[in-house]
C-alpha cells in the first residue's frame, strides 16, 4: 500500500482531517515511529493505518454512545423548552385578556371624558346666559325703579 497522506486517509474514511489528527494525538506514543514527514506533508505508513483502524472502531462506538447521550440531553432540553413555551403562552393569554378588559375600561373612560367636556361646555353656556339674563334683569329693575319715581304728570304725558 505504501504511504498515504493524512488528507487522503481522512477522505477515504469519510472523516475530517482534524479528526484524524485528533486520533493521532491521542495515540501519539504508538504512532510516532510510523508517521513519515516529507516537506510539509505527513504520511501514514501501513502500520500507522492499522493502529488507527484498530482504534477507529472503538472511537465509533464511543462517538455513538456520546451521540445517544447528546440526543437524550437534547430531548430533555426540548421537553423543558416546550413546558416553558406553554407557560409563556398562558401568560400571553392572560395578558391578552387583561388588555381586552382594560381596553373596554379605557374606551368607557374616553367616552366619559367626552361627555364631561360636552356637559362642561353646556354649563359654561348656561352660565353665560345666566349672566346676560342677570344683567338684563338689573337693567329692567332700574327702568322699573325709574318709572316708579316719575311723577303723575310725567307718567301721563310720557315725560322723563
Amino acid at each position: 500500500m505504501g504511504l498515504v497522506s493524512i488528507k487522503d486517509y481522512a477522505k477515504n474514511k469519510g472523516v475530517t482531517h482534524q479528526s484524524v489528527y485528533q486520533m493521532m494525538k491521542t495515540h501519539e506514543e504508538e504512532l510516532k515511529d510510523y508517521i513519515v514527514k516529507q516537506g510539509r506533508t505527513r504520511y501514514l505508513t501501513e502500520e500507522a493505518i492499522e493502529i488507527l483502524e484498530k482504534y477507529s472502531n472503538v472511537q465509533v462506538v464511543i462517538e455513538r454512545a456520546e451521540f445517544h447521550e447528546e440526543i437524550e440531553r437534547l430531548k430533555e432540553e426540548n421537553r423543558n423548552l416546550l413546558i416553558k413555551v406553554a407557560a409563556q403562552a398562558d401568560k400571553i393569554a392572560e395578558l391578552s385578556e387583561w388588555k381586552s378588559d382594560h381596553a373596554v375600561m379605557i374606551a368607557e373612560a374616553n367616552q366619559n371624558k367626552l361627555l364631561l367636556e360636552e356637559k362642561t361646555k353646556q354649563f359654561d353656556e348656561l352660565k353665560a346666559d345666566n349672566r346676560q339674563l342677570t344683567d338684563e334683569l338689573a337693567i329692567t329693575k332700574q327702568e322699573l325703579e325709574h318709572e316708579r319715581n316719575k311723577g303723575f304728570f310725567a307718567k301721563l304725558f310720557g315725560g322723563k
